[in-house]
Parts: C-alpha cells; structure tokens; sequence
C-alpha cells in the first residue's frame, strides 16, 4: 500500500484530524441525541435573523448605521443575552454586581 501516491499525505491528513476531534471532544455535538431531546441541529435560523438584523442595521436609509468596529461586540452582547449569560458575562467583568443567587431569594421573598 506504501507505493500508492499519496498515501503518506492521506494518513498525515487522517491523523491530524483525528488529532483534532480528540483535542477538541468536548464542543463536539452529539446531534442524534439533540434530536431525541427535541433540540435543534443547526443553526440556520440564528444565522438567517442575524443577517436580517445586519442588512437592516447597515441599509443607507437608516438614520443610525453600524459601523464594523461596532458590529462585532453587538453580537457578542446579542448572543449572550440570547443564551442568557449575559449576566454571568456581566458579573465577571464587575465584582460588585447582585450575586448569582439574587433571584432566588426575591422568588423566597415574595412567597
């Protein structure tokens, strides 16, 4: 199998990405179980309303328009509130911000 051509390449290439996959197990998604779970597989539609959002934002008729400096951390801000860690993002960067539990003992409080 030696004399093949390119065999040495096509197992260099195997390895590296296996090599990869194994670095990097932990992100990987298991989308068959995401599937059982009723959970979504892909990301379309995220994509497709942020590229709404953007052509919108970035149209000449708008009064206000983003600048690319500017678009980069408004997604950052965009997304983590969408993921609902915008609070956690936000403790982290200010150590004098309401504890993580604060919510907890409102819900306590009002009962």
């Amino acid at each position: 199998m030696r004399d093949v051509a390119g065999v040495d390449k096509l197992r260099q290439l195997v390895a590296d990405l296996l090599g990869y996959l194994e670095r990097n197990e932990a992100a990987l998604v298991h989308y068959a179980a995401r599937r059982r779970r009723g959970e979504p597989i892909a990301t379309s539609f995220v994509e497709s309303a942020v590229d709404e959002i953007i052509s919108w934002r970035m149209a000449k008729a708008q009064q206000m328009r983003w600048s690319k400096p500017s678009l980069q951390p408004f997604l950052d801000v965009r997304t983590a509130v969408l993921n609902d860690t915008l609070e956690d993002a936000f403790r982290r960067h200010h150590h004098g911000f309401r504890p993580a539990n604060d919510d907890h003992r409102l819900t306590a409080a009002a009962a």
